[in-house]
């Protein structure tokens, strides 16, 4: 497993690298350079795990924890030196998928990566389940304004409308919501 352990102190995340590799030497470590931000020491590094190390909360270092699950999703666990309630929700609105206030000995990891990966697996599940859902209502909206717009101009009942649509998909071996909002385009086009 490679483990991104970002800190700005490089003797801290020194050594909370050595206490992962004592845990399991198998660990595949990788610091975050001095001054190097998250996004760029993610795509350099391309961890499974990115640790966060903080020895204070940081507000400014979860706009980048922020811009990670933005654009490149990744488990990010956090480990904080003390406990604030508000700090914890923002983080974990940010997308850290798991929170520990601990100072700078590291309790049993394995146990803590296995749970933040399930946590994040599961939020990445969700949230694809959840884009899926919004493409499939827009694509109902597509379709069901082309119906309209036959049932208006054409005089069709509801059911033709939608036969229309659907034998015009498969005369062009297309989704019927492409030929929705193909009908759509020409008819906006025909009215200018």
């Amino acid at each position: 497993m490679k483990i991104l352990v970002a800190d700005c102190d490089g003797t801290h995340a020194r050594a909370l690298s050595a206490q992962l590799k004592v845990q399991d030497d198998a660990f595949s470590i990788i610091l975050a350079r001095p001054g190097e931000n998250l996004l760029d020491a993610v795509r350099r590094a391309c961890p499974d795990v990115v640790i966060v190390d903080m020895a204070r909360p940081d507000r400014d270092g979860l706009d980048s924890v922020r811009a990670l699950n933005a654009q490149q999703m990744v488990p990010v666990l956090m480990f904080i030196d003390d406990d604030d309630p508000q700090f914890m929700e923002e983080a974990i609105a940010a997308g850290v998928s798991s929170y520990h206030v601990g100072g700078v000995t590291l309790p049993a990891i394995k146990p803590i990566l296995r749970t933040a990966m399930a946590v994040f697996q599961r939020m990445r599940g969700l949230q694809e389940k959840l884009a899926e859902a919004r493409e499939q209502i827009e694509a109902r909206q597509i379709i069901d304004a082309a119906k309209r717009l036959l049932m208006a101009e054409d005089k069709m009942s509801e059911p033709a409308a939608h036969r229309f649509l659907q034998r015009r998909a498969m005369d062009q071996q297309k989704k019927i919501t492409d030929i929705a909002a193909a009908l759509l385009r020409g008819r906006k086009t025909e009215a200018s």
